[in-house]
């Protein structure tokens, strides 16, 4: 990988163990195998499969949730497992995900003033007119109206927390936004709203890295991609280089399931 990455995987391999039972051995099995990928500041890349393929694993590795077995995971040139404490803070910061189901970030007994503030006041300022000046500018950012401050997330629909789940992503400044199937659970109406809202993010310098099963979310999002089956990459590059003309019968099938060719032709 070359040191512009901001975050990359170099010859990365994932396992986990399966048990098949109380009298019988569980087994490995390679959620990711040897995969090497990375995405330069600024940039994006979309990484796309069917459920089982290790798009996950990959975004959970370049967030620190997993380890990674074999190979390294590096962010700005350094692998993560040998920052310093101080480097540590700004990779937690700097590198933010936003999940599939956003009641896995929103704790449901704060307002959504108290969650988006925490990231706040732990990184930026804890002065009380930055931090409300702040939040203004996060709901306005994320299209939500700023009495919305005073309720909890319960109070709000599926597209509304996600939206929130963003903007507390985006509250301590990050670089990079990790994006794990952001839309996948929502209404077509609302995606359209969540990726308009990325495209914005990503106007403003955000580097992202979109964790999808869909090709056309990808193809209008990001710059490369990435198409991975069975933990093992099968694509690599620009993404309508890569959609104009797949090598990988893999990829094809893909194409020949979805509606990418839509996207590209409007």
């Amino acid at each position: 990988m070359q040191d512009s990455k901001i975050l990359s995987l170099e010859q990365v391999s994932k396992y986990f163990y399966t048990s098949s039972g109380f009298f019988s051995h569980g087994k490995h099995f390679a959620a990711l195998d040897n995969v090497s990928l990375g995405v330069a500041a600024g940039s994006s890349i979309g990484i796309v499969g069917e459920s089982g393929s290790g798009k996950t694993t990959i975004a959970r590795l370049m967030c620190s949730i997993y380890k990674a077995d074999k190979g390294r995971v590096l962010y700005d040139g350094k692998e993560i497992s040998a920052l310093s404490k101080r480097e540590k803070q700004e990779y937690v910061k700097n590198v933010q995900m936003v999940f599939q189901d956003p009641d896995n970030t929103l704790n449901p007994k704060l307002t959504i003033k108290s969650a988006l503030s925490d990231g706040i006041k732990k990184y930026i300022t804890k002065d009380k007119d930055e931090i409300q000046e702040k939040l203004n500018q996060l709901m306005e950012m994320v299209g939500l109206p700023y009495e919305y401050l005073e309720r909890y997330s319960h109070e709000f629909s599926g597209g509304q927390r996600q939206r929130i789940s963003i903007a507390r992503a985006l509250s301590i400044n990050p670089k990079v936004i990790i994006a794990d199937e952001p839309v996948s659970s929502l209404d077509v109406s609302v995606q359209a709203q969540i990726l308009n809202l990325m495209k914005a993010l990503q106007k403003n310098g955000i580097t992202l890295i979109l964790i999808s099963h869909s090709l056309a979310v990808v193809s209008n999002l990001c710059e490369n991609i990435a198409v991975m089956q069975k933990g093992k990459l099968e694509e690599y590059g620009n993404t309508l280089e890569v959609l104009s003309n797949p090598k990988s019968e893999y990829t094809k099938n893909l194409l020949a399931s979805s509606s990418y060719t839509v996207i590209k032709n409007n």
